[in-house]
């Protein structure tokens, strides 16, 4: 099961890095970012769909989110895991487990194992 969930990962991150040029991204491992990204720092995403939003990710392995469809804030957890990371929000029966991928401009495609990519910037 965990196989398939890299590998529809995998798949959805093929499709989205389609547009980048050969060479221009790189997977980004846990502990970078933990240091890098998920240190207490706020990033804005941009769904693929084009919706937008912010996560401030506490060191402690909170979460909060900001704006999106329901406007509101929404409290979660994060943790790293062997690929990426994972996360929690609101009334969620179960976390969404991530691969991240570093483009030439320094933002990240997040792709969600099972899904299609968000992109980062901070």
């Amino acid at each position: 099961m965990r196989i398939i969930g890299i590998l529809a990962g995998v798949t959805a991150l093929a499709g989205s890095l389609a547009s980048e040029p050969a060479g221009a991204v790189e997977l980004v491992g846990p502990q970078d970012l933990k240091a890098n990204w998920l240190d207490g720092r706020t990033v804005s995403t941009t769904g693929p769909r084009g919706g937008a939003s912010t996560f401030a990710f506490a060191a402690d392995g909170k979460v909060t989110r900001a704006g999106g469809r329901a406007g509101s804030a929404t409290e979660g957890t994060w943790r790293v895991d062997d690929e990426g990371f994972c996360m929690k929000l609101g009334q969620a029966r179960r976390e969404s487990c991530y691969l991240a991928i570093k483009a030439d401009d320094g933002s990240l495609k997040v792709v969600r194992r099972q899904g299609a990519a968000f992109v980062w910037r901070r």
